[in-house]
């Protein structure tokens, strides 16, 4: 058994007893949990969020996408439950140092129950890492990929959305199993920790599933011309292309793949979501066919409510990072209901045994506070974003 497991198992202990014990105490909010714990302000009628990320800036296209889901979560929660929760928004614009600010503003002031974010790998996991010498309070985030996030940190850390390590291994099981590929290459950012990661989980499972990478290769977050790498490519015979990158490069290494004649199936993880936004024609056309993992697509029936609800109170799509949101904040929501009580360490259990049914399906964590999901593969058909069939 990992260390990170026999601590979450006497966390749990530790709050069974404490509930245990305090079943028979007043119906007060101190009665409901450790009193060593760290409660939020108010009560299980009026107490606060709080969600952070990037709102301003060069990524608050994802940001915003997290925190204001966050808000809608709520105020449908509040509608449905007569309740007065709120959500405390602030901006880091991505600075890990801003997001320190933010989280002990969070835990003094605010004194909110749970944290749903940070939005961006980086900014998560510092603040993270930092609940484990103050206060642990139940922090899951939408989108932090990196597995840093959870690996680093003990039972009071989750997120919603797949590790760069599984979402990798996904797409190369799903090369291999679904594609039938034997081959592939693959460019990826060598600057970028997010590209670094999926480059190295692809292609050990690729090639412990009996497939080759025949090459990979490597480019600066600066460049925006790949047609160096794209033609040693070129030179060998592929099955497939995995481009692990962000949406704009993807686009412009797409587009570059194809006119040095590369052929081969395109494939990517979560950053792809957004190419078609950037996408010129000739891009379109480059992109059609290519397929990627993602927390959803845009034509599954279960998201249609929420796309159109999203676009009326905030004027422009939703993305997979706002579905994500809406979905975990709803599930801490129920979590906080289920505890009964606004002590962490009352919560951290709660959202540690949940199978929550949402928006994409069922959400429940790992021991190390990873989702268990069910993947979905889009593809781009027509110049759209299709589910994968």
């Amino acid at each position: 058994m990992s260390m990170k497991k026999l601590l979450k198992g006497v966390m749990v202990l530790a709050v069974c007893l404490s509930m245990a014990a305090c079943a028979s105490g007043s119906s007060s909010q101190q009665s409901s949990g450790s009193e060593a714990g760290y409660f939020g302000a108010g009560d299980l009628s009026s107490y606060k969020l709080g969600s952070f990320g990037p709102t301003t800036g060069d990524y608050k296209v994802y940001g915003l996408a997290v925190t204001n889901a966050a808000i809608l979560a709520v105020e449908d929660w509040n509608k449905e439950h007569g309740t007065n929760i709120s959500v405390v928004v602030e901006d880091t614009q991505g600075d890990s140092a801003e997001a320190m600010n933010v989280y002990n503003k969070f835990i003094t002031n605010d004194q909110v129950a749970a944290i749903i974010g940070g939005t961006l790998s980086g900014e998560s996991t510092t603040v993270a890492q930092a609940t484990q010498d103050s206060v642990r309070i139940p922090m899951v985030s939408p989108s932090a990929t990196a597995a840093a996030f959870t690996d680093t940190t003990e039972y009071n850390v989750f997120r919603a959305c797949y590790t760069d390590p599984q979402q990798a291994t996904l797409v190369a099981d799903f090369a291999v199993d679904t594609l039938g590929a034997k081959t592939a290459a693959i460019i990826y950012n060598g600057d970028d920790d997010y590209s670094v990661g999926l480059e190295a989980a692809f292609k050990a499972e690729f090639e412990a599933k009996g497939g080759k990478v025949v090459a990979s290769e490597v480019f600066a977050t600066e460049d925006t011309d790949y047609t160096s790498q794209l033609t040693k490519i070129a030179g060998n015979p592929i099955d497939v292309l995995f481009v692990p990158n962000y949406y704009e490069a993807d686009t412009r290494i797409a587009s570059q793949a194809r006119s040095v004649g590369i052929t081969a199936q395109l494939l990517g993880c979560d950053g792809w979501d957004g190419v078609l936004s950037v996408a010129n024609d000739a891009d379109k056309a480059a992109l059609e066919g290519a397929v990627f993992i993602n927390q959803y697509s845009p034509d599954m029936e279960s998201v249609q409510g929420i796309m159109e609800e999203y676009k009326a109170k905030f004027g422009e799509e939703i993305n997979s990072f706002g579905i994500n949101s809406y979905d975990a904040t709803t599930m801490v929501l129920e979590a906080i209901e289920k505890a009964g009580s606004l002590n962490s360490d009352d919560i951290v259990k709660a959202i540690a045994s949940t199978n929550y049914t949402g928006i994409l399906g069922n959400l429940s964590f790992d021991d190390n506070g990873d989702p268990i999901k069910t993947p979905v593969y889009v593809t781009i058909q027509n110049g759209a974003y299709v589910t994968y069939k």
